[in-house]
């Protein structure tokens, strides 16, 4: 993914210890993304070492003990701003707001631009219910801890998850006005950097198919393309080939047009949408959110969509598919 012009590389995608890793999480709550309340920390931990949430959890208020500071390998928090306007979750400003994220999406000293550095240890939005946590193996990262510490006070926390293993990433975040702070814990690995020389030109091919062929007028759905690599070259072991096909595709995009019916006295398609921002799973599945009832859409009929995206040296465009609308 990008942030601010700077690639990330996506947890699902076998991040190394020395890139920078998008700690991604969304937040989604009766199938609509949303913004929570007020997202505080994330906080990193080995995974190895706290395989059961109790290790970390403490069972009177469902938050990270009071005794876990030992363990936490690294901490992000939301920038806050300045003094007094700063994140605390709860102290009301000059104004009588409640000082949470919520209340300060477009504050850019809340949520600024990404710059990666020593000092990006902060939370970014990047849509939606959409937050990243940027852990860069290739700056010396710290970040301040303070949860169960008096308000204004905390600790340093020098960036340690930076070893090949499991770890979990732990977001302390209140969801709505009148709920407690819970914990939501999810999981990433980080890898060596998988090098490896080859002797001759690649011969890559690539197999995608669409998942989606009837949509209804009013839906708002990912269209789905899935991705099959072939490395043919005859000459690679397959461990090799195996390290190749790991890799993922990068800078996916859609284009997607309507099939006029007469093309005889008009053009043959009507262009609806054109190099639409793609996302990536870790299959690298390509989807792309496509709404029915924007503009994208001229009434019902057939229409194809048509991704490209580029994967090592190479830039792959596959042949259009076709779907319809009723």
């Amino acid at each position: 993914m990008q942030l601010n012009g700077v690639t990330l590389v996506d947890r699902f995608n076998r991040p190394s210890v020395g890139g920078k890793v998008a700690v991604r999480t969304l937040f989604i709550n009766d199938g609509e993304f949303i913004d929570p309340y007020d997202v505080s920390a994330c906080t990193i931990f080995a995974k190895l070492s706290n395989a059961s949430p109790s290790s970390i959890i403490d069972v009177d208020d469902g938050l990270i003990k009071s005794d876990a500071t030992s363990v936490v390998l690294m901490n992000f928090q939301i920038s806050g701003g300045t003094a007094p306007d700063i994140h605390d979750g709860w102290s009301l400003d000059g104004n009588g707001a409640v000082r949470v994220t919520s209340n300060k999406l477009a504050d850019t000293d809340w949520f600024p631009p990404y710059v990666a550095g020593p000092q990006a240890s902060g939370i970014y939005r990047v849509g939606v219910g959409d937050y990243v946590a940027v852990l860069d193996g290739n700056n010396s990262l710290s970040g301040g801890y303070n949860i169960r510490y008096p308000f204004n006070s905390g600790i340093e926390v020098a960036n340690a998850a930076s070893s090949v293993q499991d770890y979990i990433d732990v977001w302390t975040v209140k969801l709505f006005a009148g709920s407690e702070y819970q914990l939501f814990i999810n999981s990433f690995s980080l890898y060596n950097d998988t090098f490896t020389t080859i002797t001759e030109p690649l011969l890559i091919t690539t197999r995608n198919k669409l998942l989606n062929k009837k949509l209804r007028y009013g839906e708002k759905i990912d269209m789905k393309i899935t991705t099959d690599i072939t490395v043919q070259n005859s000459n690679l072991s397959e461990e090799t080939k195996n390290i190749l096909k790991d890799y993922p595709i990068t800078n996916p995009t859609i284009s997607i047009s309507k099939v006029t019916d007469d093309s005889v006295n008009q053009a043959p398609w009507t262009s609806v949408v054109v190099d639409g921002a793609a996302t990536l799973t870790t299959d690298n599945t390509i989807l792309y959110t496509y709404d029915t009832t924007a503009g994208s859409v001229i009434g019902a009929g057939t229409y194809w969509i048509k991704a490209s995206y580029s994967y090592l040296t190479q830039d792959f465009v596959p042949p259009p598919y076709y779907f319809t609308i009723t």
